[in-house]
């Protein structure tokens, strides 16, 4: 046996080693956070359907949404645990502020078969007030240094929301702000669906994709600017790393960020195994932090099913691509993801959209261009507000060529159509499928995609 097929071998063994002892670990974490869990929650639900007062500190940075502002706190009453404040009117408290709160506090529930307190629960959140009294009693108490670089990081945060909510319509503004800063919700409802329908809803929505694609534009770019390809590769884990901190390190931003950079470093390696490999590695991890996600979050299977998407099949979906296609790359990848997360989007929100391979043809060439033009409005309007008007040209333009794909798909009878209840076996076939056509194409495939 040859010496490479020996080394590929033991490789081979010890990931499936590794996974197997991992699998352990994660189910026997598993029972610990879940026991840890009820009781935390019971400490905090004892209250609940009552008029309580209290003091808590803000452990999140507030979320401005469309139509509500949502601020997780942690009650001084309890050892642990959390309580998500969401109120219809604007609440004047900031990161590591300690406020006082009265309200109804009242046990996340279950709507629409989403058991939305199991949701909240991965989290560490067990309780939720709705339209509080909130007071701060004492502005930016700090325990130790990190919680006060968090707090300039998150201010800084409201400063580029700020530039662009002023320089944009807010239905522009909306896109902007959930793309390149990460905040939920801030589009209407109606925007959403139509997202959904066209299957462009990715495109806003920061993913382990998300990552990838912007590491792919980071690494040339640093190259052009004079860097070495290794010192490209260590700039770009440090603004990617940055960049997830800036969204307000969301859980889902940072799982992202994480498994977006697992690919990145299976690129830089040259290898799709090392790629496979990190990225298994960085899962098991995380589970083991908290198993919980596993099966309550849906974003993480997302996620991680997007990068092992674009680590399978994004060489195989290329070696079918016309070489002379614009913006080859970046559609491969995107197709790479959006195909291995179907099934799953398919069964967790009972809808597949009909027309999102043309609607992504017509949108994600742009996409680049559009962050990138967000980008530099984000941070010039903000130094130099009075640039911010001709800054924000261009964005409306690209913004508004997205609005237009969005709404003339969405009114279409035929661009979604609806899976509910859809059965295990569907889902089954459709991997298999998927696994047949990386089968038969992995021979041809291109696994070097950074310069």
């Amino acid at each position: 046996m040859p010496i490479d097929e020996r080394v590929m071998k033991k490789s081979n063994i010890g990931l499936a080693a590794f996974l197997a002892i991992a699998a352990v670990l994660i189910f026997w974490r598993y029972q610990i956070v879940e026991q840890n869990s009820i009781q935390e929650a019971a400490a905090i639900t004892q209250y609940a359907g009552e008029n309580v007062r209290f003091a808590a500190k803000v452990v999140k940075a507030p979320e401005d949404r469309f139509d509500s502002v949502h601020v997780v706190v942690e009650p001084e009453f309890a050892e642990r645990g959390r309580v998500l404040l969401v109120s219809d009117k604007k609440l004047n408290v900031r990161y590591a502020d300690i406020v006082q709160v009265q309200g109804i506090l009242e046990q996340p529930g279950a709507f629409d078969g989403f058991d939305y307190a199991k949701f909240l629960a991965k989290d560490g959140i067990y309780a939720l007030m709705r339209d509080p009294a909130v007071a701060v009693a004492q502005e930016r108490s700090y325990e130790h240094a990190g919680e006060k670089v968090m707090a300039a990081i998150f201010d800084l945060k409201v400063a580029f929301r700020n530039t662009l909510e002023t320089h944009l319509s807010p239905r522009h503004s909306s896109i902007m702000v959930e793309m390149l800063l990460g905040d939920k919700d801030v589009m209407s409802d109606q925007l959403a669906e139509n997202l959904n329908a066209t299957g462009l809803r990715h495109i806003i929505a920061i993913s382990g994709a998300h990552i990838a694609i912007l590491t792919m534009y980071l690494m040339p770019l640093l190259i052009w600017l004079g860097l070495w390809r290794q010192q490209a590769f260590y700039v770009t884990v440090a603004l990617i790393a940055f960049y997830v901190a800036l969204t307000g390190l969301q859980p889902s931003a940072v799982r992202s960020g994480i498994m977006g950079g697992m690919f990145l470093l299976g690129q830089y390696m040259g290898r799709q195994n090392a790629s496979f490999r990190a990225l298994m590695f960085s899962a098991a991890i995380m589970l083991l932090l908290n198993p919980l996600l596993l099966l309550r979050d849906v974003g993480f299977q997302l996620s991680f099913l997007a990068v092992l998407g674009m680590i399978f099949l994004m060489g195989p979906i290329l070696s079918v691509l016309p070489q002379k296609l614009p913006f080859r790359q970046l559609l491969a990848m995107t197709l790479a993801a959006q195909i291995f997360t179907l099934p799953i989007v398919m069964w967790n929100f009972g809808q597949v959209s009909v027309v999102s391979v043309l609607t992504n043809l017509l949108v994600v060439p742009i996409v680049p261009f559009l962050m990138g033009a967000g980008f530099v409005l984000m941070i010039v309007g903000t130094l130099a507000p009075f640039l911010g008007f001709l800054l924000s040209f261009p964005v409306a333009l690209l913004v508004q060529y997205i609005v237009w794909v969005v709404d003339f798909f969405a009114v279409l009878p035929f661009a979604a159509v609806q899976t509910e209840n859809l059965s295990v076996f569907w889902l089954v076939l459709l991997y298999a499928v998927i696994a047949v056509f990386y089968w038969k194409f992995r021979k041809r495939a291109e696994f070097d995609f950074l310069p």
